[in-house]
């Protein structure tokens, strides 16, 4: 697991993002969950932070917050198709059927275009 004797702090966004993506790795979402706020806080256009923190929520059944998350994380970046993937499987949670369906298609359509 991840040392905090071994690494100093972060110390901007893409610092606090990458440690929240080790503490995510090792299904401690709640502190991924801190890190990816502090990523936000200091970046506030930051896609993937929104997409990751919105992952966690997700992963500890949160799905309404993982919802918004996922939301601005397609708002600031339109074409990453698997933002669509992962809202589409919170919908799913939250008996959003054929939103899910709308995001799955949304996906399929930007991997055919070669958007990851």
């Amino acid at each position: 697991m991840f040392n905090r004797g071994q690494r100093e702090e972060p110390v901007d966004a893409n610092g606090f993002h990458d440690r929240g993506n080790v503490y995510s790795r090792h299904g401690n979402y709640e502190r991924a969950v801190q890190d990816y706020n502090r990523a936000i806080e200091m970046d506030g256009d930051f896609a993937e932070a929104y997409y990751d923190r919105g992952c966690s929520y997700h992963e500890v059944g949160l799905n309404e917050q993982a919802i918004a998350d996922l939301t601005r994380a397609i708002e600031l970046n339109p074409e990453a198709a698997r933002y669509y993937a992962r809202r589409s499987l919170a919908y799913v949670f939250t008996d959003h059927i054929d939103l899910a369906e709308a995001d799955e298609e949304m996906c399929d359509t930007l991997r055919e275009r070669g958007f990851e």
